[in-house]
């Protein structure tokens, strides 16, 4: 089972090795901060490679006559994998309102007038750092009917006793703050320190690329086309 480090355990590990212990020139905070932007960039990374590592869900209680909805607080660069509506027996999958003619597919949706009765969705970014999920027809029900499957944020690391969520990566991590370490003190050894961080983000790449919960690894064929017009 992989270990989870805590930000305390990580940052002891570099200032041991970089026998930083009691300097004022790289402080706790920057050393930090240099621990996150390595996390930030293996998480850019992951979600190039294998996206559902991150893959969580939350649900939306539709309200009668509200048609936008807020998104999950942690949610990674407005990524939502899928929306199901699950009332009873009656579950579907939301379609997103697809960008060619998408204006108007919305507003025959809220009409009732598409081919489609049921919900579907788009996503609008009206207001900085609020982003919406619009729904089309406007719901004229209340419940906890929508479950989200959206890809969320890394674990940042701002107390000690918080976890990196990616214990394949915590070696690269590490060498990316040690890196920046080196940097900001003009160490003699940042060449090295950098082609080692190369061989860490490869070895990191190769594992996270081959994360499967199984063996099956088959592309899925999507029949619903067929399967309606038999």
């Amino acid at each position: 089972m992989s270990t989870y480090w805590t930000l305390l355990e990580i940052r002891d590990k570099i200032q041991r090795d970089l026998d930083l212990e009691g300097e004022t020139f790289i402080g706790q905070t920057e050393l930090d901060s240099y621990i996150n932007e390595g996390i930030d960039e293996v998480e850019r990374q992951i979600h190039t490679l294998n996206e559902d590592y991150f893959v969580t869900r939350t649900t939306i209680s539709l309200v009668s006559g509200q048609e936008e909805y807020t998104f999950p607080t942690d949610v990674y660069a407005m990524k939502i994998r899928g929306i199901v509506y699950r009332n009873g027996t009656t579950v579907y999958q939301l379609s997103r309102v697809k960008d060619w003619r998408k204006f108007e597919e919305y507003e025959l949706l809220k009409a009732g007038t598409s081919y489609n009765a049921m919900y579907g969705y788009m996503l609008v970014n009206s207001t900085a750092g609020s982003p919406k999920i619009l729904l089309a027809p406007t719901p004229l029900e209340n419940g906890a009917y929508l479950k989200v499957w959206y890809l969320r944020n890394a674990n940042r690391l701002v107390a000690e006793s918080d976890v990196m969520d990616i214990p394949e990566a915590v070696n690269y991590v590490i060498q990316y703050a040690k890196v920046r370490c080196y940097e900001k003190e003009g160490h003699p050894n940042l060449q090295k320190a950098i082609a080692d961080l190369e061989m860490e983000k490869a070895d990191t790449i190769a594992t996270l690329a081959n994360i499967f919960p199984d063996t099956q690894n088959e592309l899925e064929a999507d029949m619903r086309l067929y399967n309606e017009m038999s």
